[in-house]
């Protein structure tokens, strides 16, 4: 039954509705393209994981602790084990080289969303076009609920990106639950409740964030499986009510928010689910290709393109300035900075300008600042030249500026300047620039470029596809 809170239904309610009723016939072109892009990078992304440390523990934890030969397929491994075994094994390969996807630099739905929606396809059959329903359903609840309030949830003190990603995959999974819509409505009052990951770590330095994306895929799948019991009611206002999931993670259900990005520091709750099914919200997704924090990427390219089209040697440079989104430059909030990031050193981004400025970019496997070692095998962290360059960056904040748009202005000692900056867009393609981009990932994967072929095939056929095996196949290395 419908409830009406004045002359609104519940933002619940227009979102399930949304979800039940989403065919993959009616998705435009251009969304078509973008969940081929999303799928095709999470897959990727998890073949690079599965080498990591931490992709080989998750799988080692999946094989001894949840081993189901009839249950779903562990990427790369091969191995069956049960439905949450296989959401937060290959959560965590997706995860593990911080090369996801992400939506407004601090959420990164694919690694909650694709997991959970791969596995529950596998087990339930369900065709190519079902799954890609799936995702753009998961990809849009997520990104509707979660697009005015990011920031204001981190300055709370949660991490954004598994306190929304629980929604995206409770809808995904849902959805090809066959979930009416007051079981979906169920599904999102479960994951509004389920929803976790605190800020600490990002902020300290401490490591628990390994465990938010694929806690969110798993209790996201959790949430749809329990919505599909008969006698199950969630709360119709589990989003704005009183003591609702706005008010426990924005501080308010009324709107207001502590920080934005840009623009005026309140919001209409209506404008959550405006123009739901005609505008896309998942369209303003964006990849990680390197693995750093999101900002950084646009960053590593704009210093990389200035470097080839003026000839820039780093030897000559007087000075760097970065201006950037003011909120990328007090990651993870300004309510909880971590302070060893405004000065220049290792992992900051005075250090990926200064890596891009005498490398001319950044390596997208393999050698880099997360395994320790640069070129020759020796430590990134001592390479002379760009950790003397790097104290010559400054990076400075701008209120007004949009985010993954930085602005870069190089100045050498014999007084020539130069000037770059993005629009914001750069990092927003879809399923072909993705295939494009990911050719510098191709040499790090464990399997041959051949391979890779193969899955980008079949990524590109799944609306074909009677059932995601054929894509599951393509990733298993033998």
């Amino acid at each position: 039954m419908v409830k009406e809170m004045g002359n609104m239904t519940s933002l619940s309610r227009q979102l399930a509705r949304f979800a039940v009723g989403l065919s993959a016939d009616a998705l435009p072109p251009a969304v078509v393209d973008k969940v081929k892009a999303c799928t095709l990078h999470a897959l990727a992304t998890g073949m690079l994981g599965a080498g990591t440390p931490r992709g080989r523990a998750a799988i080692r934890l999946a094989r001894e602790e949840e081993a189901r030969p009839d249950g779903a397929t562990v990427l790369v491994d091969g191995t069956r084990v049960t439905r949450m075994g296989a959401v937060f094994a290959n959560s965590e390969l997706m995860h593990a080289s911080g090369q996801e996807d992400s939506y407004l630099m601090l959420t990164h739905p694919g690694s909650c969303i694709v997991p959970a929606a791969l596995a529950t396809a596998e087990m339930g059959g369900k065709s190519g076009r079902e799954f890609m329903a799936a995702l753009v359903a998961g990809y849009e609840v997520e990104a509707r609920i979660a697009k005015s309030f990011i920031p204001s949830t981190q300055a709370r003190g949660f991490r954004s990106s598994a306190v929304y990603g629980v929604f995206g995959a409770s809808v995904a999974t849902g959805k090809l639950l066959g979930l009416n819509e007051d079981q979906m409505v169920g599904a999102i009052a479960l994951a509004a409740t389920m929803a976790a990951g605190t800020l600490e770590g990002a902020r300290e330095g401490g490591g628990e964030s390994v465990a938010h994306e694929p806690n969110a895929a798993r209790c996201g799948v959790l949430a749809a499986l329990l919505a599909m019991r008969e006698d199950f009611r969630g709360s119709e206002t589990a989003l704005e009510g009183e003591a609702g999931f706005y008010h426990a993670f924005t501080g308010n259900n009324k709107g207001r928010l502590s920080y934005v990005f840009t623009g005026p520091k309140r919001v209409d709750l209506a404008s959550v689910t405006e123009g739901l099914g005609q505008h896309y919200e998942m369209s303003n997704v964006t990849f990680k290709i390197y693995a750093t924090a999101g900002y950084n990427n646009p960053v590593i390219d704009l210093m990389a393109a200035l470097k080839r089209q003026h000839a820039i040697d780093p030897d000559h440079v007087e000075e760097i300035t970065v201006e950037m989104n003011w909120l990328e430059t007090l990651y993870p909030s300004p309510a909880f900075p971590r302070q060893q990031l405004a000065e220049p050193g290792v992992g900051t981004t005075h250090y990926f300008a200064a890596y891009a400025c005498v490398e001319g970019g950044y390596p997208m496997h393999g050698d880099r600042m997360e395994d320790g070692l640069g070129h020759g095998g020796q430590p990134l962290g001592q390479d002379s030249r760009i950790t003397g360059l790097m104290k010559r960056i400054r990076v400075i904040g701008v209120k007004g500026r949009k985010s993954f748009a930085p602005k870069i202005t190089i100045t050498t000692k014999q007084g020539a300047s130069y000037t770059g900056e993005f629009s914001g867009e750069e990092f927003r393609w879809g399923f072909e620039g993705e295939v494009q981009r990911l050719q510098g990932l191709v040499p790090g994967l464990p399997v041959p470029k051949e391979v890779f072929g193969e899955l980008v095939g079949a990524v590109n056929r799944i609306d074909e596809a009677s059932s995601v095996n054929g894509l599951l196949q393509t990733i298993i290395v033998t």
